[in-house]
C-alpha cells in the first residue's frame, strides 16, 4: 500500500515540475499564483481540521 502512495506522489511531483516548466506564464506569476492556492488549501484545511471555515451558522 505504502508503495502505491510512494508512486503516486513521485508521479504527482513529476507532473507538478513539469508544468511549471513548460506554463505559458512569467516565473514571477505563477509563483505568485501558486503561493495563492497553497495559501488558501491550508487555510481550507486547517478550517475544516477545526470546525472553523466559510461554513455559515444559523
Amino acid at each position: 500500500m505504502i508503495d502505491h502512495v510512494r508512486t503516486a506522489v513521485k508521479f504527482f511531483v513529476y507532473g507538478l515540475v513539469a508544468g511549471l516548466l513548460f506554463a505559458p506564464r512569467s516565473g514571477e506569476e505563477t509563483r505568485k499564483e501558486l503561493l495563492t492556492w497553497v495559501g488558501q488549501t491550508f487555510k481550507e484545511t486547517m478550517g475544516g481540521m477545526t470546525g472553523g471555515g466559510s461554513q455559515s451558522q444559523g
